[in-house]
């Protein structure tokens, strides 16, 4: 998720006021568009996104969460970098 920068305030606005304000949003959405966790590797998967609650095996719950974990990294919610 890429954050822009946010508009100016209106002139009629104390500037220097809206000015750090802004400033300070755009910071903040800075600190929070980072991956929540890095490091993440997934080796050996099969994609599956189907989990059969009823009838399952282990190696199916893996590739399920390996697939899920893959997806959180490819939309940049973990990272696969440390």
């Amino acid at each position: 998720m890429s954050i822009r920068n946010l508009p100016k305030p209106p002139l009629e606005y104390d500037q220097a006021w809206a000015d750090r304000l802004v400033d300070q949003i755009e910071l903040q959405f800075r600190e929070v568009d980072r991956p929540a966790s890095e490091g993440w590797t997934i080796t050996n998967d099969t994609i599956d996104r189907a989990l059969d609650c009823d009838s399952t095996s282990v190696a199916e719950v893996a590739d399920v969460l390996g697939t899920l974990i893959k997806d959180l990294v490819q939309r940049g919610l973990l990272s696969d970098q440390t």
